[in-house]
């Protein structure tokens, strides 16, 4: 069995709610915001597209997918471009969120779990150094991705 490492290096960005705790390795670039073309026909947490780097980018609010009712879900202040993993059918897809994001070093010691996320794109609710967090769940963002890119 792998050994697990003594501390990660993550993203702590602001959403609407609870920041968002990612690997930094999950996330590509955060850039400004753009807004997105709308796409027709597409679900609400399908915000549009954006062409980043000459790729048209699908943009998620990760709110929406949560069936959230935050009026502020549609419109974020930066996109975090973050890398396909798994099964996902596009290398890049952006989240909308709301600000610049801190770096932070996750010590397994310094994080607790406080409980499972009832939304449906958010694993886990944590503690990390005092401060409350969620991971999301980003398989399930991919394969809600898949079925309408």
């Amino acid at each position: 069995m792998a050994e697990l490492p003594e501390q990660i290096a993550s993203l702590l960005i602001p959403m609407v709610g609870r920041p968002l705790l990612i690997p930094n390795v999950a996330v590509a670039e955060i850039v400004s915001w753009d807004q997105p073309q709308k796409q027709e026909g597409s679900p609400d947490w399908l915000l549009g597209t954006v062409d980043w780097r000459g790729v048209e980018l699908p943009v998620v609010s990760l709110e929406r997918m949560n069936s959230s009712e935050i009026d502020d879900a549609d419109v974020g202040q930066r996109l975090a471009v973050i890398n396909g993993v798994g099964e996902c059918n596009i290398p890049f897809y952006a989240i909308s969120v709301q600000g610049l994001p801190r770096l932070v070093r996750v010590f397994p010691e310094e994080m607790s779990s406080e409980e499972a996320s009832e939304d449906p794109v958010y694993d886990t609710l944590v503690m990390v150094s005092g401060e409350r967090a969620v991971i999301p769940d980003l398989p399930s963002v991919e394969r809600q991705l898949n079925q309408v890119i």
